[in-house]
């Protein structure tokens, strides 16, 4: 979910608020500073602006990345079409980046196996009583395991 455009007087008064928090203002003193009704305000604004910066910071990240695989990209086929075909590689990893930069492929599935490729053992109780079958199997005397009865 994105968030919407904003005009750029919220925007500034959303990273004033942020600078002041910043520098140790509370969220009430933030509020009489910049005119919001009470503290409350000040918080939604200093969170708002967090929020955008992260997502800005990512986009603008992802801009410039993209940016740069075009720039490679352009390169590599131009070497490419003049016969040059170990460009082929560098094209496939171009295109590989910029699947991975914006998600582009299908997630990947594992699955884990336990010995022998059989089922994953994760009941530790059930382990549990089988180490002790095989201490008591390798022990010279017998062992004494007291379990619980109903009775």
């Amino acid at each position: 979910m994105g968030l919407r455009r904003l005009d750029p007087e919220t925007r500034m008064k959303q990273e004033r608020a942020i600078t002041l928090q910043t520098i140790g203002f509370s969220y009430q003193q933030i509020a009489e500073e910049l005119g919001y009704a009470d503290k409350s305000g000040a918080w939604r604004a200093v969170k708002a602006g967090c929020d955008r910066a992260q997502i800005d910071s990512v986009e603008h990240m992802r801009l410039i990345q993209s940016n740069r695989l075009d720039m490679l990209l352009r390169r590599a086929m131009s070497a490419l079409s003049e016969g040059d075909l170990n460009q082929i590689v560098n094209v496939l990893r171009i295109e590989k980046r910029r699947s991975d930069l914006f998600g582009l492929d299908s997630p990947k599935q594992l699955e884990v196996a336990g010995a022998d490729g059989g089922p994953l053992q994760t009941d530790v109780g059930e382990m549990l009583r089988l180490r002790l079958e095989e201490i008591r199997e390798k022990s010279p005397e017998p062992l004494e395991i007291e379990t619980e009865t109903s009775g």
